[in-house]
């Protein structure tokens, strides 16, 4: 495992502008265009474990997924959560893990497919972001990481995406 692998819902010209451009530690994945959105099906663990039936560039976020040690999310804020774009990437990523469940601080959440843990980061950006929007995503954020087999979260917040690509660097 290496570098960082961020996952953005910027517009094009806006990430070419400010993300980074070492791809020896950075590796991109551009939310849009948008993927179809998960269907429920769980084929994903049954019929090809580890890997999303709908081809479309969405399964090859999760190929991706286990060969970084950070995963960046680069995220609007709506409604305390991830933006649409993003999310529908994120869900497609259930194959990550296997569909067995365990226990993690009273909650109930999936057993990881692969033996590491990668850094979760979550950069939300957004005008006027309200306190309960942040508390809201930062529970959102540490649930998905103890999903996905991480207990390793960091969250942030900033009023635009540009700081928050600043913040990258």
């Amino acid at each position: 495992m290496s570098g960082a692998l961020i996952l953005h819902d910027l517009q094009q010209s806006e990430a070419e502008q400010f993300l980074p451009k070492d791809t020896a530690k950075y590796s991109l994945f551009a939310a849009a265009p948008a993927v179809r959105h998960c269907m429920g099906c769980f084929r994903c663990w049954f019929k090809t474990p580890g890997r999303c039936v709908i081809d479309d560039r969405a399964a090859d976020f999760v190929a991706l997924m286990s060969k970084h040690e950070e995963l960046i999310f680069l995220s609007r804020l709506v409604f305390g959560g991830l933006s649409p774009d993003i999310k529908a990437v994120l869900d497609r990523s259930i194959g990550f893990v296997l569909p067995f469940f365990r226990k993690l601080n009273a909650e109930t959440h999936h057993v990881p497919r692969f033996d590491i843990s990668p850094l979760y980061k979550y950069i939300f950006y957004g005008p006027e972001i309200t306190d309960r929007e942040k508390e809201t995503a930062k529970k959102l954020a540490v649930a998905n990481a103890l999903n996905l087999g991480s207990g390793r979260c960091f969250v942030s917040f900033f009023s635009s995406s540009r700081e928050g690509m600043e913040a990258l660097t």
